[in-house]
């Protein structure tokens, strides 16, 4: 009779041992990959969203520009379509809008920008205006940027605005299926 030493059983426990761990590596990288493509997917969801936001907004404009009045800015405006300080319809205007002859409007620069102000996204934006599969609605908000040239090389002098554009500034914010990602967009549009 043989003496047998076992070590074919060691052999096999130590490559059982070495194929267990490279399985639980395996199982490990994929599983980190599935959590970056779901992040992915829900950080596309979000751009997306806050896309078709933004758009709304643009398209909002194209229809609102037309029937632009000076009264739309006044303290005194009552209804959805006043620009306001505070943003209070989503529509926002932070400046000064003289009354006099050959002057412009100024935008004020100072202070928090309206869109990194988190309670005017809770109670003042506008609100996308489809069903979404995200956490919240996506939202914009419109800021009236005052006028420039529409031709740099020739135009007239205020109060004469026909050659002039108003410019707007359309700030959408989106978020994924998660509270955690969150998209924001910034357009600068002009009606021709």
């Amino acid at each position: 009779m043989k003496r047998e030493s076992g070590s074919v059983l060691l052999i096999s426990l130590v490559m059982l041992l070495i194929l267990t761990l490279v399985g639980v590596a395996s199982i490990s990288g994929v599983s980190m990959t599935e959590k970056m493509t779901n992040s992915q997917r829900d950080y596309d969801i979000a751009f997306e969203l806050a896309e078709a936001a933004l758009v709304q907004g643009e398209r909002w404009l194209d229809d609102y520009d037309p029937s632009w009045k000076h009264d739309h800015i006044d303290a005194n405006c009552t209804g959805n379509l006043c620009w306001t300080q505070d943003c209070s319809t989503g529509l926002c205007f932070r400046g000064s809008y003289p009354s006099t002859a050959n002057a412009l409007c100024e935008v004020d620069s100072s202070g928090t920008p309206i869109w990194q102000v988190e309670a005017n996204w809770e109670n003042k934006a506008l609100t996308y205006s489809e069903s979404v599969p995200a956490v919240d609605q996506p939202k914009y908000m419109i800021e009236f940027l005052c006028y420039t040239p529409r031709d740099p090389a020739n135009f007239t002098e205020p109060p004469d605005y026909t050659s002039w554009v108003r410019v707007y500034r359309v700030t959408a914010l989106a978020y994924g299926t998660h509270p955690e990602t969150r998209v924001m967009l910034q357009s600068t549009y002009r009606v021709e």
